[in-house]
C-alpha cells in the first residue's frame, strides 16, 4: 500500500478588517486554517486561554484548525487593520481525511514579521483571483494562496536564522508605543525567542538591556518635546509613557545626569546657524532650539521658509532668508552665545564673520553623522548625538529590510533637472547616494562610477540608456523641458515605464530629523511599486 500523501490548499474566504483603538473582537472559531496579516496599527493576539502576542505592522500569524479560539485587539488609540485569509487544506490520499494544517508551517497562534510591500501584494493577487471563476480560476486561486504562503513561510525561516531582524522587529515595536504602556515581557513573544536568550541578544546588539534601551527612547522624545518653549513637564512625562511628573523627573535625572529644569535652563543657550544647509535639524534633535537659522521662502511653502516637518518646532526662531546673502551684521544684533557656520558663497564679502569670536566654523562634509558628531562636541552633546545615530541606524536597517522587494530588482540611475542643466549623480561623495546605495542598497549602474554629481551631464545620460532613473528635487517645467527631447522618449527606462519622479522637495538627508522624514518618505512612495 502506498502510504504518501500530498497536501493541497484552497482559499475559502478573505476579509478586510479595522478595529479602532481599543476594539476587542469576540473569539474567533477558526472553522478553516486563518493567516491574519497585519497592515498597519498597534494590538494584539490572544491565542488560547493564556497566550498572547504584540502586533504591530508586517506581523503574520498561522491559526489551524479544530486549535484554540483566538481574539484580536487594537491598541487605545491605534486603528488595527489588518486581513484574515481562511483556506482548507487536504490530504490527496484517498485513505486519509482532511487535515488542518501544513506540516511546514509553524504551530498556530506565533507571531511573525514580513516585508509588508510584497505581502500586501500577493493579497492583491490573491483578492483578484478570488473573483475568478471556473477550473481556470480554481488554478488561479490555488496558485496565488501558494505564492503567498510560501512568501511567509520564507520569513518564518529567515526569522529564526537572523536574530538581529528579530531584535529590530522589537525595537520598532517600542518606538511605536512610546506613550503607551509596555509590558517587556511582550517583547520575546514578538521576536519568537525565550526571555533569556531575547534578552542576552537584545544587549549584545545595542549594549543596553530592553528596559534601559525603552527609558532611553522615552528620554530622546522628552528632550526634542523640550525644544517646545510652550510645552509644559507633565504633558511631556504623559507623552513619552509617565503619568507621575515627579517619577519622570527622577527616571530623567538618573539617565540624564541632570534635571529636566536644569536642561530646559541649558536649552536656553542662545544658538544662531549660518548656513546653505539646515543645521537647526541638527539642533533640534540634540534638544536646543536656535534663535535664528536658514530658511528658503520661495522653496519651502511654509510661513517660515523652513521644511513643514521643523516649521512647528522652529516656532520663535528667526528665519534667515538663505535665498539671499546673510550679513553678520543681522546676526550680531541677536547677541548669540554661539554662531554655527559653514561655508557660504558670499562670505569673501563679508569680513565681519572672522571677527566674532563666538562663531564656529564646520568644514564641508558628505556625511551628516560627522556634522553632527562636530556640533554636538562643541555644544557638550556627544551622548544624545550618538544616541541619535544608533537609532538612525536601527531605522535605515528596518527600511532596507522592508524595500528589499524593490532594490533587488533593476539598476538604477540618479538625476536631477535645474534649468538648462541635467544634473547626474555618482555613487560617492553625496549624503544622498550614500543613503541610497550603501545603506537602502538599491543597485547602481555599474556605469556610473564618477562621484558626487555631474552638470550638463544629459549627453551622457542618453550614451548610458539607463535601465531605471530616480528623478530628485526636480520641478515640474525643469523635468518637461528635458522629457521633450526626442531623445529622452528613447531611453529604455522610458520605454519601460521605469522613470521615478517622487515628491522630493523635502528629502534632506543631512540631518537627521529630515533624514527620517525622507527615509519614511521612500517606504511610502517605494512601498507602491
Amino acid at each position: 500500500m502506498n502510504n504518501s500523501t500530498y497536501q493541497s490548499c484552497f482559499p475559502v474566504a478573505l476579509h478586510s478588517l479595522y478595529y479602532k483603538g481599543g476594539f476587542r473582537s469576540e473569539p474567533f472559531v477558526p472553522i478553516n486554517s486563518t493567516i491574519g496579516i497585519v497592515h498597519s496599527g498597534l494590538g494584539m493576539l490572544f491565542f488560547g486561554d493564556n497566550t498572547s502576542s504584540p502586533l504591530s505592522e508586517g506581523a503574520f500569524f498561522f491559526i489551524h484548525r479544530d486549535e484554540s479560539n483566538f481574539e484580536l485587539m487594537a491598541d487605545p488609540g491605534s486603528t488595527l487593520k489588518f486581513t484574515l485569509v481562511q483556506y482548507n487544506v487536504t490530504l490527496l490520499n484517498e485513505d486519509q481525511a482532511a487535515v488542518s494544517s501544513l506540516s511546514f508551517l509553524h504551530s498556530g497562534g506565533i507571531v511573525h514579521q514580513a516585508a509588508s510591500a510584497l505581502t500586501d501584494t500577493l493579497l492583491s493577487h490573491l483578492r483578484q483571483a478570488m473573483s475568478s471563476s471556473g477550473e481556470l480560476g480554481s488554478m488561479h486561486r490555488q496558485l496565488t494562496l501558494y505564492e503567498l504562503l510560501l512568501h511567509l513561510h520564507a520569513h518564518q525561516r529567515v526569522a529564526s536564522r537572523n536574530v538581529n531582524d528579530s531584535i529590530q522587529a522589537t525595537i520598532h515595536y517600542m518606538e511605536q508605543r512610546l506613550s503607551k504602556p509596555l509590558q517587556i515581557s511582550e517583547l520575546p513573544q514578538l521576536a519568537g525567542m525565550t526571555p533569556s536568550s531575547y534578552c542576552r541578544a537584545f544587549k549584545k546588539m545595542t549594549g543596553l538591556t530592553p528596559g534601559n534601551y525603552m527609558t532611553k527612547l522615552r528620554m530622546l522624545k522628552a528632550k526634542e518635546l523640550m525644544t517646545n518653549e510652550h510645552a509644559a513637564l507633565r504633558d511631556i512625562a504623559v507623552t513619552v509613557g509617565y503619568q507621575d511628573e515627579l517619577y519622570f523627573s527622577r527616571v530623567f535625572k538618573k539617565t540624564e545626569g541632570i534635571s529636566p529644569s536644569v536642561f530646559l535652563k541649558r536649552r536656553d543657550r542662545k544658538v544662531a546657524v549660518v548656513s546653505s544647509l539646515i543645521l537647526q535639524d541638527h539642533l533640534l534633535a540634540l534638544g536646543i532650539l536656535p534663535i535664528a537659522a536658514p530658511s528658503y521662502p520661495n522653496y519651502f511653502t511654509t510661513p517660515s521658509g523652513f521644511p513643514s516637518y521643523l516649521h512647528d518646532r522652529l516656532d520663535g526662531t528667526i528665519a534667515l532668508n538663505a535665498e539671499s546673502p546673510i550679513r553678520s551684521s543681522d546676526i550680531v544684533k541677536l547677541s548669540p552665545d554661539l554662531i554655527l557656520r559653514t561655508r557660504l558663497k558670499d562670505d569673501l564679502s563679508d569680513k565681519h564673520w572672522g571677527e566674532d569670536a563666538s562663531a564656529f566654523f564646520i568644514d564641508d562634509s558628505t556625511s551628516w553623522e560627522q556634522y553632527f558628531r562636530r556640533i554636538a562636541t562643541h555644544l557638550d552633546r556627544k551622548a544624545d548625538a550618538e544616541r541619535v545615530i544608533r537609532a538612525m541606524s536601527i531605522l535605515e536597517q528596518d527600511a532596507r529590510r522592508k524595500l528589499e522587494p524593490v532594490t533587488k530588482e533593476g539598476k538604477w540611475t540618479i538625476v536631477r533637472f535645474l534649468p538648462g542643466n541635467c544634473r547626474l549623480y555618482g555613487v560617492r561623495d553625496h549624503a544622498f547616494t550614500e543613503l541610497f546605495y550603501n545603506r537602502l542598497q538599491f543597485k547602481p549602474d555599474e556605469r556610473v562610477t564618477h562621484g558626487s554629481y555631474m552638470n550638463d551631464a544629459f549627453d551622457h545620460l542618453v550614451q548610458l540608456d539607463p535601465d531605471r532613473i530616480l528623478i530628485i528635487w526636480s520641478e515640474e517645467p525643469d523635468v518637461n523641458e528635458f522629457s521633450s527631447d526626442p531623445r529622452w522618449q528613447e531611453l529604455r527606462a522610458v520605454k519601460g515605464s521605469q522613470v521615478y519622479y517622487p515628491d522630493s522637495r523635502e528629502w534632506d538627508p543631512w540631518g537627521p530629523i529630515g533624514r527620517e522624514q525622507m527615509i519614511k518618505a521612500m517606504l511610502r512612495y517605494f512601498g507602491r511599486l
